[in-house]
């Protein structure tokens, strides 16, 4: 099906080509044979030839713009041309509409370019798998047939077919499709691979832990699908500029042509001319492709690199980007937090707390619920029954474990419940000036402490640094202690701590960011970062191993979690729109230059339209540098 796609394509663009070459060197030929003085039926039959065999599509588009008194591109060429014939000129009426088909024919390979590379990179995963039936059999099966908890196996060379837990085997896989990252990485029993992802080397057997419609590179395609109607502010002011523009240029065309030869008495046909080159110098073209060409570029170059941006409005936003907050765990530190030491608040012997809270802890999914889970188990501990569960995001967990309501949670959580006292403050002050994250487990009154330390990534000093040589202002909400925040905002650089928030104080943080600096970024994993995610004006997770509402409500999704991507991503953003910028001035700039030659009568159609055609592949090339590394 996919060779029959590709075959299909390929005929249709060789068809193209030739039709455009054949017309083009007509008109060519119509043109020349008019300049050396030959007459007849020759020069008139060449460019009546060439205008139906690569300008036909120009022409048709032209009157039906016409017909229904909407001036576009296609109504201004179409003119031009008639008002060529109309003059006898035959030869400069086929070069000037077969120019334009081969204008429009390489905008749009470029534009295609641009979007066949990005859908590249999402379309990754094979058709097929072998699944182990339930009979012991290994068959090969579609993957909308494969369940999760089924195993699949890769050989060497082959793809991961879906996301799943490597459960035999080990081996090197490529992770670049996905992470954009080109090291391979080692995989064996327990560790998570994801589909698209390359097998370089061992057989690898993996346990499914999502449907195909549910993987990551399903995600990121879906995210690209939604981008495409997401269009940035600057292209829908250039899509109204062109609806202005071109009508505006075919009055002026139109006054160029009628109004001296009316005023001064001078030949109709001279003044005609001119004004046919003023309507073709009209063309907006070159404004209209630059800009979506340079947008999609810089998408396509920043999902090489494993940013995906959910659409050319999300770049535009990050342009402007003059703040950016973290959120602390699991984005600026790894989130693998070790409980360093627990203690007993009571006169009870440790022991019985752990039970406890590991009775609590392996209920919840937060990263210092497993910490503790550790812990716990480590020590001996074991589980009892827990009824009544329940988590207040931001604050800890709750629930009734042998008749008895227990809760385990940070220091504003004991005091919500009015079980903080003067010793734990005490304990907790100690603690928590150490740089370490504190967690309380009490019932009516502190029974135990857990003490806890994560660890900042390498690169989240260098990627912060970064943002300040961009002059984008630094933040760090976290729902930890202030101590602890001011500790991990030193190891960093950042420039402002929010400490000891809940979910809807970081979304009002971000707020009073916005009030202060403008556009505001955010960086998070979790399910507690989603309100400020959604608040912030680019929102950013980690597609490897962010929520699946932080996901969605994010506009970019890191494929690594590689925090110099933001910077990276900023600097891409601003790079665009400064190249779009730059095009708009030199289109300007030639048009006007041209536009005072064609008045001076010193230009012809088929120059303007070759300058026209000059000026869009140009401005193109440019747009392509959008994507470059940065």
């Amino acid at each position: 099906m996919a060779s029959c796609a590709c075959s299909a394509h390929c005929w249709q663009a060789w068809r193209e080509n030739w039709r455009i070459g054949v017309g083009l060197a007509l008109a060519l030929g119509a043109e020349v044979a008019e300049w050396l003085g030959v007459e007849g039926v020759a020069p008139a039959l060449m460019a009546i030839v060439a205008i139906g065999v690569a300008g036909r599509a120009v022409i048709w588009r032209g009157l039906l713009a016409l017909a229904r008194f909407r001036p576009n591109i296609y109504m201004l060429m179409t003119l031009a041309g008639a008002g060529a014939v109309a003059l006898g000129k035959w030869g400069e009426a086929a070069v000037v509409l077969t120019l334009y088909a081969l204008a429009e024919l390489l905008e749009q390979r470029a534009s295609d370019r641009a979007e066949r590379s990005l859908r590249a990179a999402l379309e990754l995963a094979p058709a097929e798998a072998s699944v182990l039936t339930p009979d012991g059999v290994w068959r090969t099966l579609p993957l909308t047939h494969i369940r999760v908890g089924q195993r699949v196996r890769v050989k060497p060379g082959e793809r991961i077919p879906l996301d799943g837990t490597v459960v035999a085997g080990a081996s090197a896989v490529d992770p670049s499709p996905i992470t954009g990252e080109s090291v391979p990485v080692e995989r064996s029993a327990g560790d998570l691979v994801y589909a698209g992802m390359l097998n370089l080397q061992g057989l690898l057997e993996i346990e499914v832990t999502a449907p195909a419609d549910q993987t990551l590179v399903a995600h990121i395609a879906r995210t690209v699908a939604q981008a495409q109607a997401r269009r940035a502010q600057v292209d829908r002011l250039m899509d109204r500029f062109a609806r202005v523009y071109t009508p505006l240029m075919l009055g002026l065309a139109t006054s160029v042509a009628v109004l001296p030869p009316l005023i001064t008495g001078t030949p109709f046909a001279d003044w005609l001319y001119r004004g046919l080159v003023f309507l073709v110098l009209g063309c907006p073209c070159a404004l209209v492709i630059s800009t979506p060409v340079t947008l999609l570029s810089a998408l396509t170059g920043l999902a090489r690199r494993g940013v995906v941006v959910k659409g050319a409005v999300v770049l535009e936003q990050a342009a402007g980007l003059r703040a950016f907050a973290f959120d602390k765990t699991g984005t600026l530190t790894y989130g693998k937090q070790g409980v360093e030491h627990a203690r007993s608040l009571d006169r009870q012997p440790l022991q019985s707390h752990l039970d406890i809270a590991l009775s609590l802890a392996m209920r919840s999914e937060h990263p210092i619920a497993h910490a503790i889970h550790d812990y716990c188990l480590k020590h001996g501990a074991t589980a009892r029954a827990v009824e009544a569960f329940e988590a207040a995001p931001g604050l800890g967990i709750s629930g009734v474990v042998d008749g008895k309501l227990f809760r385990m949670g940070n220091h504003r959580f004991v005091e919500q419940h009015d079980a903080c006292s003067k010793a734990l403050e005490t304990v907790l002050e100690q603690l928590e000036a150490q740089g370490l994250t504190t967690v309380v487990l009490f019932d009516h009154q502190p029974r135990a402490v857990f003490a806890l330390r994560d660890t900042a990534r390498p690169d989240a000093a260098t990627a912060v640094a970064q943002l300040h040589t961009l002059r984008v202002h630094t933040a760090l909400l976290t729902g930890d202690t202030q101590a602890t925040a001011e500790a991990i905002a030193q190891q960093t650089g950042v420039q402002e701590r929010y400490a000891e928030l809940l979910p809807h104080e970081k979304a009002q943080a971000i707020e009073a960011l916005r009030a202060r600096f403008g556009r505001v970024g955010m960086a998070g994993d979790g399910i507690n970062d989603a309100p400020a995610l959604a608040t912030a004006d680019v929102g950013v997770s980690f597609a490897e191993r962010g929520t699946d509402l932080a996901l969605e409500t994010a506009d970019v999704a890191l494929m690594r979690h590689d925090l110099t991507l933001i910077p990276a991503l900023i600097r891409t953003a601003r790079a665009a729109m400064g190249i779009i910028k730059q095009n708009i001035v030199f289109v300007l700039a030639v048009r006007t230059a041209f536009i005072g030659l064609a008045l001076a009568g010193q230009t012809t159609l088929w120059m303007a339209i070759l300058a026209d055609m000059g000026v869009t592949l140009l401005v193109i090339g440019n747009g392509w540098r959008a994507g470059l590394t940065r």
